[in-house]
């Protein structure tokens, strides 16, 4: 026979009030599956632009040769890597297709390998000779800079070898910009004079901007009706137009100066 009992709702307890009671609860409680530990998929490496500069250099005194330099990592941050500008031409006997070291001297942990433009990738021999050989391993194409690289982690008797994306420190980002004024669209329109916009018409002698837009605000506003539609779009299309002039001279100031043609290029 079945000894069946009745519970009152009052005698339930949840199983956080259980906890409660045991001292168990914890302060924090995590998602399910939630580890906190983070997952290092790749790396970054900032390059200074001087090594940029400095594989075009040489690239273009061995031609089509394979070569290589050493530079140190600054500094690392997080999952970020920093390069120095410091570098150093090891020995090296190289051809078209290879590098061979010779006996040297030095203190670097990072090497940056030439490979022929459209190879982008590591050979097998990169990977056996050259890449476990350092903590930090670039590649490089004259067509295409810093294409590639790996970083090295051990662990054990086991390289860990894990990609990086490589970007370009081009010294511009702190440039101090604070003292330049750009004037806004509607205030250099504002101050254009063109006869059919009627009373938006403005003194050729005056010279002051704020007698200027003192007038304007006295004035009444134009009509909608009379507003020229066309010569508007003309404006902004001449802005437009404008905008891409001046990203067009941006790139080309770039291109210039990944191709070497740039001011840094007097130092070799």
């Amino acid at each position: 026979m079945h000894n069946n009992k009745l519970v009152k709702l009052k005698d339930i307890k949840s199983d956080t009030e259980k906890e409660k009671e045991t001292g168990s609860l914890r302060s924090e409680r995590k998602e399910p599956w939630e580890s906190g530990i983070k997952i290092l998929e790749s790396v970054d490496v900032v390059a200074p632009v001087r090594l940029l500069h400095v594989c075009d250099a040489i690239s273009k005194k061995v031609f089509g040769d394979e070569f290589s330099i050493l530079v140190n990592i600054k500094e690392k941050e997080e999952n970020t890597i920093f390069l120095g500008e410091e570098f150093y031409i090891p020995k090296q006997r190289v051809s078209h297709t290879s590098i061979d070291y010779l006996p040297d001297n030095y203190s670097f942990n990072t090497v940056i390998h030439r490979h022929p433009d459209g190879m982008n990738t590591f050979s097998p021999t990169d990977r056996s000779f050259i890449n476990q050989n350092f903590e930090l391993s670039i590649l490089y194409t004259r067509e295409d800079g810093f294409v590639n690289g790996v970083f090295n982690l051990m662990h054990e008797s086991y390289l860990i070898q894990i990609p990086v994306v490589i970007y370009i420190d081009y010294g511009m980002e702190d440039i101090d910009i604070t003292n330049i004024e750009r004037e806004s669209l509607l205030s250099l329109r504002s101050r254009i004079k063109d006869d059919r916009f009627g009373k938006w018409d403005m003194d050729k002698t005056k010279s002051d901007d704020r007698d200027l837009f003192s007038d304007i605000a006295r004035q009444e506003p134009m009509p909608v009706d009379k507003l020229d539609y066309a010569l508007m779009k003309d404006m902004l299309l001449d802005d437009v137009n404008a905008e891409i002039q001046d990203l067009d001279y941006r790139v080309s100031s770039i291109e210039d100066t990944m191709l070497g043609g740039g001011p840094d290029e007097r130092i070799f």
